[in-house]
């Protein structure tokens, strides 16, 4: 008996064992994945910046490299907080649930902010994750210069976990949550750390390694059938709870104490969707008035509105991206850090070839 107990410990102890390394190797690659949230975690190692030629004489018409080339430089070099290059791997940060993700592709928020942007949006993520999202980063790796924060994951359930149970392996403060929110789920986690890994967004983060992960706008347009089932649906109202409305007011809060600028940027609605929202103006504008003072609210619920533009309700395809893009230029790039008096004098000293 003794025997036998002996031997179902030591079997215990090796399964224990081989979990813990196994995991722990696991871990360690994974955080090597091109995927975004890596970046979060993953120690920050700044590139080398290639050298900057002399400007081009007067006489001499600057090209399209040595324009972009000065820009750049004069951008890392301007003065004044608001300009500060931030110390971590992103001068601009997206946050917020799908509606995120999927409307600020990073390749256009840095031409339009003339910065390093990472889009932290994750898809069915209630406010709440997005500021555990953001005290990992800003513990990490410093506050970026300019927030722009999708806010309509409050009316997400803030008890959902998303994307964020693998998380958690690497953040204390994520860990934590899930305890909170689902003991049972923690504790299989504690006492098999690979089950972390026993989801979707493991093999997310494997294809991360194999190649750069690249923007996430979506492909495609709303079919016929969703848009009739729109249009029969009955009228409902939007509604938010306090913990996504605390958590909401202290990503803004900890954003304009950290000198962070913040862009509140509500994105496209599918307009037979929103009509059918009862209390769609007035959801909204209890959301302005609950926002901090100083933080910018760019409204662009309706700034597209062809149905060809929108992928379903909530979402709209490329297209929609760049005509919503062309829709938030005004506002959203005075934000940047993009010098204008250097594109001004470059411009014109293209023109004088002319």
């Amino acid at each position: 008996m003794y025997r036998l107990l002996a031997c179902i410990a030591l079997i215990l102890a090796t399964v224990t064992a081989m979990d813990r390394v196994l995991a722990s190797a696991l871990g360690d690659l994974l955080l090597r994945s091109s995927d975004r949230f890596m970046t979060v975690y993953r120690p920050f190692e700044p590139e080398a910046q290639p050298a900057v030629k002399p400007p081009a004489k007067q006489e001499e018409q600057p090209s399209a490299l040595l324009v972009k080339a000065a820009l750049t430089t004069e951008a890392r070099q301007a003065k004044g907080p608001a300009a500060t290059v931030a110390s971590g791997p992103a001068d601009v940060l997206v946050l917020g649930n799908s509606r995120a993700d999927n409307h600020f592709p990073v390749s256009a928020l840095q031409d339009m902010t003339c910065g390093r942007a990472l889009n932290l949006g994750m898809g069915g993520a209630p406010t709440v994750l997005s500021a555990l999202l953001w005290d990992d980063y800003v513990e990490r790796h410093g506050a970026p210069r300019l927030l722009v924060l999708e806010p309509t994951g409050v009316v997400d359930n803030p008890h959902d976990l998303a994307d964020l149970p693998l998380l958690a392996y690497y953040s204390p403060r994520i860990d934590a949550f899930v305890r909170q929110e689902n003991h049972e789920l923690w504790m299989a986690n504690h006492a098999f750390n690979l089950m972390t890994f026993n989801n979707n967004q493991t093999m997310r983060l494997v294809a991360g390694l194999l190649k750069p992960a690249g923007d996430r706008t979506l492909v495609g347009a709303i079919p016929d059938p969703l848009k009739a089932q729109l249009a029969a649906a009955h009228e409902e109202m939007m509604t938010a709870d306090d913990a996504n409305w605390q958590a909401l007011e202290h990503i803004v809060r900890s954003a304009q104490a950290q000198g962070t600028r913040v862009a509140v940027v509500i994105t496209p609605y599918f307009p037979t969707y929103a009509g059918k929202l009862k209390n769609f103006d007035a959801f909204f504008a209890e959301l302005k008035a609950r926002l901090p003072a100083g933080a910018t609210v760019i409204d662009a619920r309706r700034a597209v509105d062809k149905d060809e533009l929108f992928m379903d309700a909530l979402h709209v395809n490329e297209d929609g991206v760049r005509a919503m893009f062309a829709a938030l230029e005004a506002d959203l790039r005075p934000l940047g850090n993009c010098p204008v008096d250097a594109m001004a004098s470059l411009t014109g000293a293209g023109n004088t070839t002319h």
